[in-house]
């Protein structure tokens, strides 16, 4: 009985991890194609609603799930509604687009966890905190050397930081 306890945690954490690393690489690497085609016509807009989606994705392939069910992968899509503003507000002041990314990982949990009854809305919305201080944390630690040589060097490796956390953070909420 205490053999079959242990090996059940000890799976519950591998997978967690899993989930995590899955999440976390899949909203990393969209952050980057992002921040590195911000200056093309629509692409920014597609990669701002994928953001949303990206942690689903890597939640769906670290389970083996993929493809199963589509609605978590498009209410990230719409949670992430509100990060596109930013984007097309004409004239906007440069803060208002990091300003609409924080919000939108506010309004991004309320919206999963109202479209998807197998995701905790309490949770979602405690690990989308938690991610977004820790991803504040991460780029603070990971790129800080970097800040003063280059003053925009550190935006690809800071958003893919900083995403790639709320992405593992996020995913982790979605999990049992």
């Amino acid at each position: 009985m205490i053999l079959l306890t242990a090996t059940t945690a000890m799976e519950t954490s591998t997978r967690k991890w899993k989930v995590a690393l899955f999440a976390g690489v899949a909203t990393a690497i969209v952050a980057a194609l992002l921040v590195s085609l911000v200056n093309t016509p629509v692409l920014p807009a597609l990669l701002g609603l994928l953001l949303g989606a990206a942690p689903v994705v890597g939640f769906d392939l670290a389970r083996g799930a993929f493809g199963r069910s589509w609605r978590p992968v498009v209410a990230g899509l719409i949670g992430n509604v509100l990060f596109l503003a930013a984007l097309f507000m004409p004239g906007a002041a440069p803060i208002m687009v990091p300003l609409l990314g924080i919000l939108s990982m506010i309004l991004w949990p309320i919206v999963v966890g109202a479209m998807v009854q197998a995701f905790s809305l309490g949770r979602l919305f405690l690990w989308s905190l938690i991610g977004l201080v820790l991803g504040v944390v991460a780029v603070l630690v990971v790129v800080a050397p970097t800040l003063g040589q280059d003053p925009y060097g550190w935006l690809t490796p800071g958003a893919m930081v900083f995403w790639g956390v709320w992405g593992a953070a996020v995913a982790i909420g979605m999990g049992r």
